[in-house]
């Protein structure tokens, strides 16, 4: 009787250890083709909103002349205490916008400065459009005079975090998490230069 059972018994053993396989091969090909898409989805995201945020540095600081049209608006709004320059619509962050409901798919290297890039951007726009205003036109020049020399901050320090962040993806982009880690380290240094877009340009 014995004899008889042992077959069936390594039968029973073997069929339930190939199941058990099966069910670990499926495991690990779903948990590999999710890290997989993962990974996709984070490289897609990372290209859109490198294009977006190189544009919009592009924009701000136009290859080094906006401060000296800026400096040139705001002699000119001295020298003519009714002029009232005129303020461009910003329409800036599109893809970020879009990106939203998928944000959690940006890693913690990049995540923290792509979001404050973006606020400033917001901060920005939101700036421009009260200097598109009526009641930007009646305000007295002095008050005029210190709102674009904000906005005009405003769009140097966007610049500078903008060239910080397309750094931090590129250094992701090459050598992953930890390349962006360093990259994170050296921005902290007390003698990094936070202030001069001119030293802020993409590695």
């Amino acid at each position: 009787m014995t004899d008889a059972l042992d077959p069936r018994l390594w039968q029973a053993l073997i069929a339930g250890g190939v199941v058990a396989l099966g069910w670990l091969v499926n495991g690990w090909r779903v948990r590999t083709d999710a890290r997989r898409m993962r990974a996709e989805r984070l490289r897609d995201a990372h290209k859109a909103l490198f294009a977006e945020i190189r544009d919009v540095c592009a924009a701000y600081w136009k290859e080094g002349e906006a401060d000296a049209f800026a400096s040139a608006i705001v002699a000119r709004m001295r020298a003519e205490p009714d002029f009232v320059p005129f303020v461009p619509r910003e329409v800036h962050g599109r893809v970020f916008e879009a990106m939203l409901p998928q944000i959690d798919v940006l890693p913690r290297q990049t995540i923290d400065a792509i979001v404050a890039f973006y606020a400033l951007v917001a901060s920005i726009q939101g700036l421009a459009e009260d200097m598109r205003g009526a009641g930007f036109a009646t305000m007295g020049q002095g008050r005029r005079i210190a709102m674009i020399e904000d906005y005009v901050a405003l769009r140097r320090r966007a610049f500078t975090y903008g060239k910080r962040t397309l750094k931090l993806i590129s250094a992701y982009a090459d050598g992953g998490a930890p390349a962006a880690e360093r990259l994170l380290a050296r921005f902290s240094r007390p003698d990094a230069d936070r202030s001069s877009p001119e030293g802020s340009g993409t590695a």
